[in-house]
């Protein structure tokens, strides 16, 4: 499986494209209409985008791969936000690109996506409905993409509507006790490890 990073340009989150036989791709968290530019350049085509939760600075480019025929998925929890004032367009000024939802993801759901093995983790505290998606690829590897749920160091912000730092507490301890270690693909800054969280984010030593 190749994992391909898309950092945004100006303000957005990070977009990840997963591809098991570089053709065709799953995409998390298309944060800006340019992800369609960046899947042409590698000859890939969007067949599911799934996103972490819905903030407006996630979501930008989920539009366009709609249009283009990749189905959006979210967690079930998070699609009665979509489009609503809980996707935070309004209040960043932010130009509104609707479109709409698919499929829903339960929690604990696994599902096979471009032949690559997705579970679906409800991990509820930035938003109601946020998830973390555990991939597992072709030789067993994990990897933990959390949207705004665990950055390296920090946190997602619970302070935006359906936000509930109890609720990311217990999130965090859910991803805190994932066995072994493993890759962290957060929602903004660098990539990390499971591991090194546990020992070094403040939020997850004193869970």
């Amino acid at each position: 499986m190749k994992i391909i990073k898309i950092s945004p340009r100006g303000f957005g989150a990070n977009c990840y494209v997963l591809t098991q036989d570089d053709k065709t791709a799953v995409v998390i968290d298309p944060s800006q209409p340019r992800v369609q530019e960046e899947l042409n350049k590698h000859g890939l085509t969007a067949k599911y985008v799934l996103l972490t939760h819905c903030h407006f600075d996630h979501v930008g480019g989920v539009s366009a791969l709609h249009e283009a025929g990749a189905k959006v998925l979210c967690s079930e929890a998070e699609k009665p936000l979509v489009g609503t004032r809980a996707d935070l367009f309004e209040a960043f000024g932010a130009p509104r690109s609707p479109y709409t939802i698919d499929e829903t993801l339960k929690d604990n759901e696994t599902r096979e996506f471009c032949g690559i093995q997705i579970q679906t983790l409800l991990t509820a505290g930035h938003t109601a409905g946020s998830v973390s998606y555990l991939v597992t690829d072709e030789g067993g590897s994990k990897h933990l993409f959390t949207g705004d749920t665990l950055f390296s160091d920090s946190i997602g912000r619970t302070d935006f509507p359906t936000g509930d730092i109890s609720a990311l507490r217990k999130s965090l301890r859910r991803l805190s006790a994932l066995p072994g270690d493993m890759p962290v693909y957060a929602g903004h800054n660098e990539e990390t490890t499971i591991d090194r969280e546990r020992k070094y984010n403040p939020f997850l030593v004193d869970l």
